[in-house]
């Protein structure tokens, strides 16, 4: 038989989690009456029945036997230094699903959690999957709310991304444009905004940006040879740079100005490369 640690507070309490009765607990295994006496600690349980009461209820056997009454904290002192391993080395979906193995939170959990959803959010958007970009984009802003750690950066730019991931062709009617200048001096890719707003006096640290820029003021002024040979110069280094949203305004951007020169084989060309694009970013 097992020693008790007060076991049956701890199946009484994970069970009234979980919002199950005695009955769906048992099945078939035991019954109701055995269940009862055990939540009282007047019974002490087999390995067997430990086993599966572990197993029904979603809680380690090793917390159940532990001396230790909060199953958060046991949890968070099992897994805090993996979560912290896997945030340090970049990798953010790891990161996230084994804080949402967790059977609650607090304030330094949250802030782990914001900051690795909102790079894995980032990340998604520009490898171009917009709709799980929202997702992590929004735990991120969610998990920001509940710590009180600062989170400066991703209350600043997460509106940005969301906006950009939420309609690619124009991100600017999904965001507030007043409230996000009061913040940017927050923001964690500012020039990834000025891009959007077509800003071509801004220092661009990339120099795609500039570049794509640039072509887009040449297509005005109909000088569109030249913009194509630029586009065409951006596009060729797409896997060094890549961020899907500047693919997917250059593939616009060529269509455009090879049908201004009536060569439509090659502006069909690059609208089936933007609308490829376009699906690929419902992952």
């Amino acid at each position: 038989m097992i020693k008790d640690f007060k076991i049956g507070e701890k199946l009484y309490q994970r069970r009234k989690e979980l919002r199950l009765t005695q009955n769906e607990v048992c099945s078939d295994f035991m019954t109701r009456n055995m269940l009862s006496l055990i939540e009282k600690n007047k019974a002490t349980p087999s390995l067997e029945t430990l086993v599966y009461l572990s197993s029904k209820l979603d809680i380690p056997i090793s917390y159940l036997l532990s001396s230790d009454g909060d199953l958060f904290a046991y949890e968070k002192n099992n897994k805090i230094e993996r979560i912290k391993k896997l945030f340090t080395k970049g990798n953010h979906h790891d990161c996230i699903t084994l804080i949402e193995s967790l059977s609650g939170t607090d304030d330094e959990i949250s802030f782990i959690y914001a900051k690795s959803a909102f790079l894995y959010g980032r990340e998604l958007l520009l490898n171009g999957s917009l709709s799980s970009a929202v997702k992590y984009l929004t735990i991120a802003t969610e998990a920001a709310n509940k710590t009180v750690y600062p989170t400066d950066d991703i209350n600043a730019t997460a509106p940005l991304y969301l906006a950009v991931a939420s309609n690619i062709q124009a991100p600017l009617l999904e965001l507030d444009q007043q409230e996000y200048e009061k913040l940017h001096s927050s923001a964690f890719d500012y020039e990834f905004y000025k891009y959007i707003t077509l800003d071509s006096d801004y220092e661009f640290d990339n120099p795609l940006f500039k570049m794509h820029l640039e072509a887009k003021s040449l297509i005005k002024k109909y000088n569109y040879y030249d913009a194509i040979n630029l586009l065409s110069y951006i596009e060729e280094r797409k896997n060094k740079l890549y961020n899907a949203p500047l693919l997917f305004g250059v593939y616009y951007d060529l269509e455009l100005a090879y049908k201004q020169l009536g060569d439509f084989e090659k502006a069909y060309r690059y609208s089936s490369k933007r609308i490829s694009l376009m699906n690929a970013f419902k992952g």
